[in-house]
């Protein structure tokens, strides 16, 4: 049992919030935390290497779990489509940074390395 919590602990992608927008957008509002938005689809070759790579990384991780929400959206399906089409995304991945109140600060399109990704945000967070 301990193996397989282990496993998930070290392989699980960051801490991504499950549940609708308007949910992730009150609980970044309650615990006054600034959401990351992941904008991707099942298709997107970079998103899939994000997956692999950047939201798995131990120092994103952990930017997750102190400084910010984070969120996933797939923008082909349910209310993603509806996301993607109001903050106007445009490629895959997308994403998108939030301050508590729900204002878009900052928007990046495309792949980025866990350490491209930590210096983005920590400069949109500024």
């Amino acid at each position: 049992m301990l193996a397989i919590l282990m496993w998930g602990l070290l392989f699980n992608e960051a801490p991504f919030y499950e549940g609708s927008v308007n949910d992730v957008f009150d609980k970044a509002k309650q615990e006054e935390k600034v959401l990351v938005v992941d904008v991707y689809t099942e298709w997107c070759g970079p998103c899939k290497l994000m997956d692999r790579t950047t939201w798995k990384d131990e120092t994103v991780r952990s930017f997750f779990e102190e400084k910010v929400i984070g969120y996933k959206i797939d923008a082909e399906k349910g209310e993603g489509r509806d996301f993607a089409r109001k903050y106007k995304v445009s490629g895959y991945p997308c994403l998108l940074i939030f301050n508590a109140k729900g204002e878009l600060i900052d928007k990046r399109l495309g792949y980025m390395a866990a350490r491209d990704f930590l210096n983005w945000a920590n400069n949109s967070l500024d």
